[in-house]
């Protein structure tokens, strides 16, 4: 039985992955000494399966639901691709209506997290109580006042995480597991809303021993060896990323690890590029945005427009065949033109680069939100302005919002028959048990999707008979 029961899912059908939001809330209410069920792969689980794996967990003292919506992908994103999809008739999954209303005769809480809690609640079908950013004091001084303990907490701390996946998980070996080995960014990119920005050097950093411990326990208890790295910059500092070299050359097992990094703290540092390496770096997330001069000062990665090119030839080389990249670009830069864009498309043709992918740029006006980039709050600077009545339709001298969406689509589209598998899809599909090392050889377009899907089911199908046998 729970006092707290939380949905997770990653919205996807051909890999089961676990978020690590609900998994970090639960370790931390945890140790304040609630009882917490959290239920994976909400979005697999059929309604009957998702009510019945709850039901065994209700009592008399389960005071509330929690639903994580930060990877409710199964309907558009609203402030990405509104016009060309259409309203939806509300927000919430298809898996989430189901399950509100066969326990719709409970009278508990239900609580709702993550990117989609900043949402007016006019386009929600249900009423939640919503929790916004890092949720961990918010949602336990709720639970507190709920269940009437009177107490000083301590203010959740990264540096001090020593966060705990549950026995109870049904963690298989294959999976790619998610670890926070810090919080926040050192950098303010014009257009991020992260929180957390600009970050002083070398803080909201974990202690490399319960890093370390945490490794050592998912592998002794699950076999895991395989990671995502959620961190905002993984390689924020030199300093962090040779303690994760000390690390793993002291763990019992060799790790796997990908995630995000900046390209010119590698670039400036190039002795880093083999200390990434020995640290179990298999694939990187570069966040590029762009090669133009312009644009990318604008943005806050002047460097990538003047050295960037240069240097992924060098660090492709380097790396070798055992470590690849994935390289996202943004598209309606003030500054940068479709002939611009256009060029960096063939230049990642030309140069076979492993992967790569553009998005529109997201500039929203919604005071909903509870976060705002430096685009959002000052566009007009920045030669942006806004359609009337629209609080996302911009547009600047060189694109519209409309044209920015249909051009990353029409190039992603042209991609397909050169990038290969890198980052997070490198890390999901290999859920299933293929090596890390040998499917990112693999091209996107030889992947056989409808077996993938077949397999997400069977794996789900295990978890849940797993599930049951603990009741």
């Amino acid at each position: 039985m729970a006092d707290v029961i939380l949905y997770n899912c990653l919205s996807i059908n051909h890999a089961p992955i676990r978020p690590i939001g609900p998994h970090q809330i639960a370790s931390w209410l945890r140790t304040y000494g609630y009882s917490v069920k959290v239920i994976d792969f909400c979005n697999f689980l059929s309604s009957d399966e998702l009510y019945n794996l709850t039901l065994a967990h209700i009592d008399n003292n389960t005071k509330a639901i929690g639903v994580s919506s930060t990877f409710w992908s199964e309907k558009p994103y609203l402030t990405i691709s509104l016009d060309l999809y259409g309203v939806p008739d509300y927000i919430e999954p298809d898996w989430v209506v189901n399950i509100r209303e066969k326990l719709s005769g409970y009278n508990f809480e239900w609580l709702l997290g993550g990117v989609y809690s900043t949402f007016n609640k006019e386009l929600f079908r249900f009423t939640w109580r919503t929790f916004h950013g890092f949720a961990e004091d918010q949602i336990l001084k709720f639970m507190d006042e709920l269940s009437g303990n009177k107490r000083n907490n301590s203010n959740f701390d990264i540096i001090n995480l020593e966060s705990r996946f549950s026995a109870d998980n049904s963690i298989q070996p294959t999976e790619v597991l998610p670890i926070e080995l810090s919080r926040g960014c050192q950098f303010k990119c014009s257009f991020c809303r992260y929180p957390l920005l600009g970050k002083k050097k070398n803080t909201y950093i974990r202690s490399m021993e319960h890093i370390k411990q945490e490794f050592i326990y998912n592998y002794e208890n699950f076999g895991t060896t395989k990671y995502f790295f959620m961190d905002d910059t993984v390689n924020e500092s030199e300093e962090k990323i040779v303690g994760l070299e000390q690390i793993v050359n002291n763990l019992p097992f060799k790790l796997q690890w990908i995630g995000y990094n900046r390209l010119d703290l590698i670039g400036v540092k190039k002795h880093t590029i083999e200390i990434l390496k020995n640290t179990g770096l298999v694939s990187s997330y570069f966040g590029i945005e762009s090669f133009h001069p312009k644009a990318s000062k604008i943005i806050g990665k002047g460097w990538n427009g003047t050295y960037a090119k240069d240097f992924l030839l060098e660090l492709k080389e380097k790396w070798g065949p055992d470590t690849n990249f994935y390289l996202q670009f943004l598209i309606g830069l003030t500054g940068e033109t479709e002939t611009d864009i256009e060029n960096t498309f063939e230049w990642c043709v030309k140069n076979n680069m492993p992967e790569w992918h553009f998005g529109p740029l997201n500039i929203r006006l919604d005071k909903n939100f509870v976060t705002e980039s430096e685009f959002d709050k000052n566009h007009r600077i920045y030669g942006y302005k806004f359609e009337p009545s629209s609080f996302y339709k911009w547009f600047n001298k060189e694109w519209t919002y409309n044209q920015a969406v249909l051009k990353s689509r029409d190039l992603n589209t042209r991609a397909k028959d050169y990038i290969f598998l890198s980052s997070w899809l490198l890390g999901e599909i290999s859920t299933h048990g293929q090596s890390l090392k040998e499917l990112m050889h693999t091209k996107r377009s030889q992947i056989d999707w409808s077996s993938l899907i077949v397999n997400s089911k069977t794996f789900v199908n295990q978890y849940v008979s797993k599930q049951l046998k603990l009741l």
